[in-house]
């Protein structure tokens, strides 16, 4: 297993690079496994600043994390509930260190641990210490503050195209009338970038088990990870969004999102009903989740929340016929009647 951990990144120990135009080493790395299998790596940042620096590889992302100040308790976090200091909780769960490289700080394999995601943009994660019977209580939790950075601003080299650190999809035939229209391993350039399809899964909704669609999982280094969504031969490309940038206050009918109000267009829950090649997280058939949509023309915001975690993502629409072409695929249906998030 420690082989395939050492392969579930894009970086190289050693590897030089640089912050704000100050250099810095990539001296030691964590590989971490959280909920449902999720793979992240934290990477210490030697450099002439005596701060104690992390960048966080998670999912396509960059993070740089420093500490900061001190934390609530971790029974007192609710998944997307707001904090007096800005920040909305995002995931909370137990995660295990599974592999060390480098200069690394001695840890409990095990730990409790909060993400929190704030409107400036701020991202921060909360280590509440081991959660292993007999590993000792830390005095207090352990907070680090950070902020995204593009990977080409850290001017890091990348050791190839794959998607590493994804999670295998079950092993499963696929259910009689569901037609795909990309596959695993196709490659295709959208708006210059070129995605490869690394997984997909079809869901449906748990009322209407015939109301279903498609979402097709991209990789490019240069951005990560997208989704290609397909519903009603509507196809949309679609972007993660850090969920303290939206504003959903309670009582408000629209959510704001860059001073944008997306007006709500349903609320349903949904589950996955085939899945294939790898996905971000440990996928079960079956598996539900409370679905929220709200549209501004030809834009999309969607809200995602199951068990301690929750997720928001904005998605803009894109012809059928600019898939099939950047894909080499046949001729693709075309939308099937009006949807209020039509341009």
């Amino acid at each position: 297993m420690r082989a395939t951990y050492a392969r579930a990144t894009v970086l190289e120990l050693g590897a030089r690079g640089r912050l704000d135009g100050a250099p810095f080493t990539l001296a030691g790395r964590t590989c971490v496994e959280g909920r449902r299998g999720a793979i992240w790596n934290e990477w210490r940042m030697r450099s002439g600043d005596p701060r104690p620096r992390f960048l966080v590889e998670a999912t396509g992302t960059f993070t740089v994390y420093e500490e900061g100040s001190l934390a609530p308790a971790f029974d007192d976090l609710a998944v997307g509930e707001p904090l007096d200091t800005g920040f909305v909780v995002v995931e909370r769960g137990e995660a295990r260190r599974v592999a060390t490289w480098g200069e690394v700080d001695a840890a409990p394999a095990r730990y409790a641990y909060a993400d929190l995601s704030a409107r400036s943009g701020a991202v921060a994660t909360i280590d509440f210490g081991p959660t292993d019977p007999g590993a000792g209580a830390r005095d207090r939790p352990r907070v680090y503050v950070g902020r995204r950075v593009a990977l080409a601003a850290l001017d890091l080299a990348v050791t190839g195209r794959e998607a590493p650190w994804l999670v295998a999809a079950p092993d499963v035939s696929r259910p009689r009338g569901v037609e795909t229209w990309l596959d695993v391993g196709d490659e295709g350039v959208l708006d210059g970038v070129r995605y490869r399809v690394v997984g997909a899964l079809s869901r449906c909704l748990v009322a209407a088990s015939r109301v279903a669609w498609d979402e097709y999982l991209l990789y490019a280094p240069e951005v990560g990870l997208r989704w290609l969504v397909v519903v009603a031969g509507r196809w949309s490309l679609v972007e993660p969004i850090d969920a303290g940038l939206v504003d959903a206050s309670a009582g408000a009918a629209a959510v704001t999102l860059d001073g944008v109000a997306y007006q709500p267009l349903s609320e349903e829950s949904a589950r996955v009903t085939w899945a294939a090649g790898a996905l971000p997280w440990r996928v079960e058939i079956g598996e539900k989740a409370n679905v929220a949509d709200f549209v501004h023309g030809p834009w999309t915001l969607s809200r995602e929340r199951a068990d301690d975690a929750l997720a928001w993502s904005r998605g803009r629409r894109v012809a059928p016929s600019a898939i099939a072409t950047a894909f080499g695929k046949r001729a693709l249906p075309k939308p099937d009647g009006h949807d209020p998030s039509d341009p």
